[in-house]
């Protein structure tokens, strides 16, 4: 789904899509002459490595997140929860795929290895 950013009002919009089995749901709004912000939920399952033992493992997800769309250049210095759309248009199927991959980016443990305090591992 995408949407020219000179389309986008100040009024909420809706959108929802769903990506790998996560449903990626929220509003957007103009919140700014070059801006939009989009708050969104990452909900459903999703499939994770452990990075302790290295087992796959399905875990649900239930995520929100707060973005800002602009259409110009963004400074180191600015917020780090910015996307640049120097073409003009915001695309949610980018913004869903971006936080999953976040998500997926993150240390996860299978709920074997959660509950271990000690670790060891013979090489």
């Amino acid at each position: 789904m995408q949407i020219p950013l000179r389309k986008i009002h100040e009024s909420p919009g809706k959108f929802h899509l769903k990506e790998d089995g996560i449903e990626c749901f929220g509003t957007f709004h103009r919140s700014g002459r070059y801006k939009v912000t989009i708050e969104g939920k990452l909900k459903g399952e999703a499939d994770f490595v452990c990075d302790r033992c290295g087992n796959s493992f399905s875990a649900s997800v239930d995520e929100s997140f707060v973005l800002e769309a602009v259409d110009r250049p963004v400074k180191v210095e600015e917020s780090l929860d910015m996307i640049e759309c120097l073409d003009g248009v915001v695309d949610f199927d980018s913004v869903c795929r971006s936080e999953i991959a976040s998500i997926e980016s993150q240390y996860h443990l299978c709920p074997e290895c959660e509950g271990e305090e000690d670790f060891e591992i013979e090489i």
